[in-house]
């Protein structure tokens, strides 16, 4: 077989197995871009190589260079599909057609005018065409570990250095070839083009079946994943419902136990009242009537703080309206004298004859106070002097309801997390009261503040804005 033959079945090669490869790849929606531009690109080689093996019958500006210029314009355009599977940015097509016309301009000007040999234009140029197309498919094999883009490579990089081997030749013996090749290469040359045709279909179909499998590997992880988020979010869920549900019922558990160890003091101071006996009936009548009226309040606050509760679990904004600072305080003071007295707790309190008006909710307010007084009181009970001060102040515009001890006071540590949920010092301790305690503060527009007092102890202030600077929603 001839050389000009070995390229004409060559040229049948290039044509063929493109469109085999589109067939291949199935129907129009499957198709991608860079399959389309890849098969195009093989078409115009597979054209550029038939001009080659046509040397015998048709002119040497069709032969040499304008067949120079479509094999270097077919890599060109196979360069552009791979670009396309890196998503690297291309260049327009109106570039390529210019860098293709512009090769065949300046080979056929070398070849007529013999100012420059034909060989030092056209080859250095398919010798960069085709080390460019072996660094794209080195670059696809390398990043997305392609074992068909290696054989890619191989198949760029034989006629790459076949060309190399051409132009050292030509610079060595400086003999014009009439061909587009040396004639000692040209069966080399015929047959590394059989190989690029074979190997580069192959491997391209390769790299696609590649990419197919991977990204079915990656839907099927992405399924697997999305299935693990789902049961872990349903967990997550459960959980946080356990973690509500504790929650509440340990704000249960600490908010009821003031009112209803009011009750339990009321209930015992009465019965130990009527056991005694001695009092004339009209004493003992009013100091029961008294016991009572304690228990009904500490009774109806317990049923307001169930409330509050119940209200908190819905996505309901409190409804604030006026209150009076300096009510609350003593309402809560006479809820918690029966504790005081056991605990034998002196209250000091300084506050002024006018009433002390804030925007809120007088049941949440109150649980503040009574919260801060009742760690007051149990920080104080290894004290040998327990006083308790609780004191309300103006300033400018905003009230100040502090209630200060003169217990250990707090530790560092109390003082960073004392606020925290489930942060406690005390051996039982749920370590809710702070926590409610700021939330309600809060949900006022206030500030609660914890710090160690002057002179020891520990002292608490609640900063609220009156109620005359506050809007009339009160939130």
């Amino acid at each position: 077989m001839d050389t000009p033959t070995l390229f004409l079945l060559t040229s049948i090669m290039l044509v063929i197995l493109p469109i085999a490869l589109w067939v291949a790849v199935g129907p129009n929606p499957r198709r991608r871009a860079y399959v389309r531009i890849w098969c195009l690109g093989g078409l115009v080689l597979g054209l550029g190589t038939c001009l080659v093996g046509l040397r015998n019958i048709a002119p040497a500006p069709v032969t040499i260079s304008l067949a120079n210029a479509l094999v270097g314009f077919g890599l060109l355009i196979g360069r552009q599909s791979l670009r396309h599977i890196l998503n690297l940015p291309r260049a327009s097509w109106f570039t390529l057609f210019g860098l293709a016309t512009a090769s065949f301009l300046a080979i056929e000007w070398a070849r007529s005018t013999g100012v420059i040999p034909w060989p030092l234009i056209a080859y250095p140029i398919l010798l960069v065409v085709a080390f460019v197309s072996v660094w794209h498919s080195a670059l696809i094999a390398r990043k997305q570990h392609s074992v068909a883009a290696w054989w890619l490579t191989v198949g760029y990089l034989l006629p790459g250095v076949t060309v190399a081997i051409q132009l050292a030749i030509f610079l060595t013996t400086r003999d014009l070839p009439a061909a587009p090749y040396p004639a000692q290469l040209a069966p080399v040359i015929g047959v590394m083009m059989v190989f690029l045709a074979v190997n580069s279909n192959f491997a391209f179909l390769g790299i696609l079946l590649e990419r197919k499998a991977r990204l079915q590997a990656d839907e099927i992880k992405r399924a697997e994943r999305e299935a693990v988020l789902r049961e872990f979010s349903a967990r997550l869920s459960r959980l946080d419902r356990l973690r509500s549900l504790g929650a509440l019922s340990g704000a249960l558990a600490h908010e009821l136990t003031q009112p209803l160890t009011a009750i339990l003091s009321n209930a015992e101071l009465a019965e130990a009242s009527l056991k005694r006996g001695g009092q004339n009936a009209e004493e003992q009548a009013e100091q029961q009537a008294e016991l009572v009226q304690g228990i009904l309040r500490s009774a109806r606050r317990g049923t307001g703080i169930v409330q509050r509760i119940r209200q908190r679990l819905q996505p309901v904004a409190p409804v604030l309206g006026p209150v009076d600072l300096f009510w609350v305080s003593a309402d809560v003071i006479d809820l918690m004298a029966p504790l005081m007295k056991t605990h034998q707790v002196v209250l000091v309190r300084p506050m002024p004859d006018t009433p002390m008006l804030v925007s809120g909710e007088s049941i949440e307010l109150s649980q503040v106070l009574v919260i801060l007084l009742t760690n007051a009181i149990e920080a104080c009970g290894a004290s040998a002097s327990r006083p308790i001060e609780i004191t309300l102040q103006v300033n400018a515009g905003r009230a100040s309801w502090s209630v200060r001890d003169y217990g250990p006071g707090f530790s560092s540590e109390a003082l960073a997390s004392a606020t925290e949920a489930l942060f406690t010092t005390k051996p039982g301790g749920l370590g809710l009261g702070l926590e409610i305690a700021t939330t309600i503060v809060r949900q006022h527009h206030g500030a609660l503040t914890l710090a160690n007092a002057p002179g020891g102890g520990a002292i608490v202030v609640i900063d609220l804005p009156l109620a005359n600077t506050t809007n009339a929603s009160g939130a």
